[in-house]
């Protein structure tokens, strides 16, 4: 140690001095108070033995500016003194001193003092880095928090969670939610809701879910199922989180025009239906592992399906929510957030369902990330406009026989499909890729995603496949069609598919040509189309044929139905 020794006495300073050299310490001398502090700044000894009684600046006037000055640096100060009386030795330790040592010195004492605290020292030394890696490592991750916290708000667009078809609640456990709640809607509209749930909570919790973001919004847009969505974000779960990392996630699709939705549950709590009366109607329970856990190859990515022509609304949560626990009560659990649910109208339910959480609670906190999301579907009068509800954009009549001899064409685009292709290309989302960068469709890229989709999948299912649309009759006919469709899809031999995109000029304005042809034997197209102006509303198939009828120009089937030719005039504007 480096040692300050201070007294007025020249032989006591010596002899002191000599006795810390002889102990291997570094003595440092100073013969009056003033000295003594002046010495301290400059030198920042260790230690310091000190007479009380000294001329210009007494011991105890210098010790109590010596721990002034060193603030939160300890710097024991032992007084060497002839001072007898007890409450002035009491009050100089009041007021700086650690210790005192009576004079004459002994110094067997003193030597025990000095090994007590250099040893105290060195701990003291030792709290002191590690306090100061704590607040380094504090400043760090509070960076990192930050970082993390700005990454999530662009990643995961705040914009697009402020759908009018859907509400949330999300309250993490700390500055950063391993929950994580994304919504997006297809060129076709349907609503696409992400909710998951990483390990733990905080920043690796919240880092575990940053990879989901990019596959959902990207894949969403270009009208990517659900099925092709949880494949790519499986293969990024398991390429970038370490081994044992995994995300719990609910994927839901909402689509008004189909009446359909599609829910997989990986892990997550149970999805319900709610209908008008709070009665629970429909339950996803988790069917499916999370992410991450088994390779894509292995994955089951069948969606469950639900049907509906009523209002109702559909609400997903993460564990946090009902495991939520008050330290008397136990946990909130789901029996009482159902009947929360149940008490109040829809429009009312979210407030409340929080307003009673926070009741629950009063003012724990609570030990997970919470999230909850309530989605209203099937109230045609509060959701935004459906495919199936519009109508042709365009006021002017377009005569088809001109339309069908324009030859001045911009552009081109063609696709041809064999059984490999048909079996294994999302078709239609990477036809998407080449028409979002066709400026005049620039506001148009919903109405053709949905042309596109209607007339490649009658390509596929009525002419490859070969299935008829009154399978979908009855109870379950839709799932019964589903599972044949996939059955044939598996079988195909044969087959092919051709599709032809051309971007033609009439007068001063711009006309889409869309071609869709099959291997098929065609059907019936005259009858189907007369049944599906007067019944369409009435029927459980042919439904397409009026979407595209009704968005497009003109539509003409040619030979046995195997080939239709559509007419369409993009939008010049926003819808």
């Amino acid at each position: 140690m480096k040692i300050l020794v201070v007294d007025d006495t020249e032989s006591v300073l010596l002899l002191i001095s000599r006795f810390v050299e002889a102990l291997g310490h570094k003595a440092i001398q100073a013969r009056n108070g003033l000295e003594a502090l002046e010495t301290w700044r400059l030198e920042r000894p260790d230690l310091v033995l000190m007479d009380m009684m000294m001329p210009v600046m007494s011991g105890l006037d210098a010790a109590i500016a010596i721990k002034h000055e060193a603030n939160e640096t300890w710097v024991p100060i032992v007084f060497v003194t002839g001072v007898g009386e007890e409450n002035k030795l009491a009050e100089a330790i009041e007021q700086g001193a650690d210790d005192y040592i009576n004079k004459p010195v002994n110094f067997r004492v003193l030597e025990a003092k000095l090994k007590a605290f250099s040893r105290t020292l060195e701990l003291n030394r030792k709290v002191r880095e590690q306090s100061l890696k704590l607040a380094d490592y504090y400043d760090r991750a509070e960076e990192e928090k930050r970082v993390v916290s700005h990454l999530m708000e662009q990643m995961v667009n705040a914009e697009l969670l402020y759908d009018p078809q859907f509400e949330y609640y999300l309250s993490p456990a700390e500055s950063l939610s391993g929950d994580l709640i994304a919504a997006a809607r297809t060129p076709g509209q349907a609503l696409y809701l992400m909710l998951a749930d990483g390990i733990g909570h905080g920043l690796t919790a919240a880092l575990n879910v940053l990879p989901l973001t990019q596959p959902f919004y990207t894949m969403t847009e270009k009208g990517y199922t659900i099925s092709d969505i949880l494949i790519e974000m499986n293969n990024k779960v398991r390429q970038v989180l370490p081994i044992g990392r995994f995300v719990a996630l609910v994927l839901i699709s909402i689509d008004e025009s189909a009446g359909c939705i599609e829910v997989w549950n990986g892990g997550m709590p149970s999805v319900h239906v709610i209908d008008p009366s709070g009665a629970v109607k429909h339950t996803w329970k988790s069917s499916h592992l999370p992410l991450g856990i088994v390779p894509t190859h292995a994955m089951d990515l069948m969606t469950d399906r639900y049907y509906f022509n009523e209002p109702a609304c559909l609400t997903a949560y993460s564990d946090g929510l009902i495991e939520a626990r008050h330290s008397v009560k136990g946990d909130y659990g789901l029996e009482r957030l159902l009947k929360v649910l149940a008490e109040v109208p829809a429009t009312e339910r979210l407030k409340h369902a929080q307003n009673d959480l926070a009741a629950f609670l009063e003012g724990e906190a609570h030990h997970d990330d919470i999230s909850l999301v309530l989605a209203y579907f099937g109230d045609k009068d509060k959701t935004s406009s459906t495919a199936v509800e519009r109508v042709f954009h365009s006021t002017e009549v377009v005569n088809i026989s001109t339309l069908a001899a324009l030859g001045e064409s911009a552009w081109r685009y063609s696709v041809a499909l064999g059984v490999d292709e048909i079996r294994h290309i999302n078709t239609v989302p990477f036809m998407m890729n080449f028409i979002g960068g066709v400026r005049s469709l620039e506001f148009s890229q919903s109405d053709v995603f949905l042309i596109l989709t209607e007339l490649f999948v009658n390509a596929l299912d009525h002419g490859v496949l070969g299935l008829s649309s009154s399978m979908k009759r009855g109870v379950d006919g839709m799932e019964q069609y589903l599972c044949e469709r996939a059955i044939r899809l598996e079988q195909l031999t044969e087959g092919r598919i051709e599709i032809d995109l051309t971007g033609l000029h009439y007068e001063d304005k711009d006309v889409l040509r869309i071609r869709v042809k099959d291997s098929g034997h065609g059907f019936d197209w005259a009858q189907l189309s007369s049944k599906t102006d007067a019944l369409s509303h009435q029927l459980a198939f042919g439904r397409g044929i009026a979407l595209v009828k009704s968005l497009c120009a003109s539509t003409q089937y040619h030979g046995t139905g195997n080939e239709v030719v559509a007419y369409y005039i993009p939008r010049t504007e926003a819808a």
